[in-house]
């Protein structure tokens, strides 16, 4: 009886060791951090329950917070996601993005958010342009030299003016 009851002990403990799953989970632009996922009766689900965090990507994103685990309940601009790769973990680096507006003749226009975590960029004529090109005139977001290129080379560098600030070219369509 006591060789059953040991037995059933040693069988019925196995059954409550807790397995776990070691990954690693993105905390910023190249390092990551050392994760453990436990609790779990068996190493498949230990793997169920690896998770990682980090920001959205959505523009505008205030939430920086990379690490091990499930978002916070309730904590905007936060995505979480099961990592399946005990390497790299699933929260891959993500350069925060910002959006900002600029005038396009004399209306508040919103730009594409900047991807690559560059300046803000606007555009208008310069102070001394006498032209009429209106893809100058008006201005709008990113570069003269992109503006430049975009209206096929319909008006020269000189008579551009770039500006670095959001809604910097001004309405009067002169920067």
């Amino acid at each position: 009886m006591k060789l059953f009851a040991v037995v059933a002990f040693v069988a019925f403990a196995s059954v409550l060791a807790d397995e776990s799953y070691d990954f690693n989970c993105m905390t910023g632009d190249s390092a990551t951090t050392p994760c453990t996922a436990t609790t779990a009766a068996t190493e498949a689900e230990a793997k169920a329950l690896a998770f990682c965090h980090g920001p959205n990507g959505d523009a505008d994103n205030t939430y920086a917070e990379y690490g091990c685990d499930k978002c916070a309940q309730d904590v905007a601009g936060c995505m979480s996601c099961r990592s399946s790769d005990a390497t790299t973990g699933c929260n891959t680096y993500e350069a925060p993005t910002f959006s900002f507006q600029c005038y396009v003749g004399k209306t508040k226009t919103r730009c594409p958010a900047d991807s690559a975590g560059e300046a803000i960029a606007c555009f208008g004529p310069a102070e001394t342009y006498e032209g009429d090109v209106t893809a100058l005139t008006n201005g709008g977001c990113g570069t003269c030299a992109a503006a430049r290129t975009a209206a096929s080379d319909a008006f020269e560098l000189a008579d551009c003016a770039d500006c670095s600030k959001t809604l910097c070219n001004t309405s009067s369509a002169k920067v």
